[in-house]
């Protein structure tokens, strides 16, 4: 695949590999032995999937008409790209044929799995009526979880795309294949139908990040970028920066789990 790429793309792949290593051999995934362990799991996790719309929702309002009255915008790849992402993330087929966002089939997963699902539905209830950090707070979401999505948001509230699009493709999309099929195998030698549901989303993000999303994602970069080499410079400062939050809220959530096995 990136052997038809610009040498930026490959560079910025290389900067990041050490980071990317990391997550790929993150002990996290080798330590969810319980049921409890998953629920820890989730609670946090469950932040990094809306943020994650969040995201890829300043990506589709930069490069794609989302007001009216409607106008055209100059890049017609990108639309289609973004467009072709926003379908899949926002309105994806569940294990039972129903159309859902992402996070939903993941929120429905966490309620098969036994998980507590009150701290992001309190979290969503709080949004429409205060802002982010207070709403973090009030809902009293996990601190793992808090200090994940504010460290997204600096980027996202920098309203610079080519930013954006680096924590989309490098803090997100290509990773995560690597990450999540650590998790599936562990979780499909329990018997426990509980688990369905969040395999099925695991699967499901594995195959079409891996086949589908990472190879737009990464043509993305290169499209926001083109020959711009300070922006090029900033992709990878804020690649291994993404991508050490997400190690950094890996560390968190696997303390977590361990004081489930002490307590």
């Amino acid at each position: 695949m990136f052997k038809l790429l610009k040498n930026n793309l490959l560079n910025i792949l290389d900067e990041t590999q050490s980071e990317r290593n990391q997550l790929k051999n993150h002990p996290i995934y080798n330590s969810i032995k319980t049921e409890k362990h998953l629920h820890v799991f989730m609670e946090n996790h469950v932040f990094a999937v809306w943020d994650f719309m969040s995201v890829l929702k300043s990506l589709q309002k930069e490069f794609t008409c989302v007001e009216i009255p409607w106008r055209p915008k100059t890049n017609g790849n990108l639309s289609r790209m973004l467009n072709e992402i926003v379908l899949a993330e926002e309105s994806d087929v569940d294990r039972y044929g129903q159309y859902l966002s992402h996070f939903e089939i993941y929120y429905h997963a966490m309620k098969e799995a036994g998980a507590d699902t009150k701290k992001i539905e309190k979290f969503l209830n709080e949004l429409d009526n205060s802002d982010l950090h207070t709403s973090l707070m009030k809902s009293e979401a996990p601190k793992a979880a808090q200090e994940f999505v504010l460290d997204t948001f600096k980027y996202i509230t920098m309203d610079a795309p080519h930013l954006n699009a680096t924590i989309f493709t490098l803090g997100r999309e290509e990773i995560i294949p690597d990450m999540f099929r650590e998790l599936v195998q562990d979780l499909e030698s329990n018997s426990s139908g509980k688990f369905k549901s969040f395999i099925y989303y695991l699967d499901r993000h594995i195959g079409l990040d891996e086949n589908e999303h990472t190879p737009l994602a990464l043509k993305m970069i290169k499209e926001i970028c083109g020959d711009d080499e300070k922006k090029w410079k900033e992709s990878i400062d804020c690649g291994k920066n993404v991508m050490q939050s997400r190690i950094k809220f890996w560390d968190q959530i696997l303390f977590e789990i361990k004081k489930t096995d002490i307590n």
